[in-house]
């Protein structure tokens, strides 16, 4: 014991003065301009982060309430009956004394079609998209023989 204390006597102290900063550069202002960047930045992420949650809940949400039976039936109801609807169009293009004819769809679309020199060009006008397709169809050059004929 005695030498321990000895060694502890016989040691020399160093000691400095006790300094204390802030570590922060909202007080100390040093990098205070990239601390305002990370919080905005942060910030930014943050309320991208909770708006795109919310748009994701919404989306399941619709798509939760598309897919009931109800929705299910109405929609393949609707794919028939428009199916129905294209291949009356088409036999109306390929008849021999086919001329032209038009019909109105839900939401202002519509559709006309005209055969002229062999050629039947079928107009699909979209309100929703603003757009107008055009097609040209060689009826003339498609129709076959009938299947008693030779």
């Amino acid at each position: 014991m005695l030498l321990l204390m000895i060694t502890i006597l016989c040691t020399e102290l160093k000691s400095s003065e006790i300094t204390y900063g802030f570590k922060s550069p909202v007080f100390t202002g040093i990098g205070y301009s990239s601390h305002l960047l990370t919080m905005q930045s942060l910030a930014y992420n943050r309320d991208i982060t909770i708006k795109d949650k919310l748009a994701a809940k919404v989306a399941a949400e619709q798509a939760a309430a598309e897919n009931t039976p109800i929705s299910q039936f109405i929609l393949n109801l609707q794919a028939r009956v428009y199916s129905q609807i294209a291949a009356q169009v088409t036999n109306q293009l390929f008849k021999s004394d086919a001329t032209s004819g038009a019909f109105e769809l839900p939401d202002g679309a519509f559709v006309n079609w005209v055969v002229n020199n062999g050629n039947a060009t079928l107009t699909i006008f979209d309100p929703v998209l603003n757009s107008t397709t055009t097609l040209t169809i060689p009826v003339s050059s498609l129709v076959l023989a009938s299947p008693g004929g030779v």
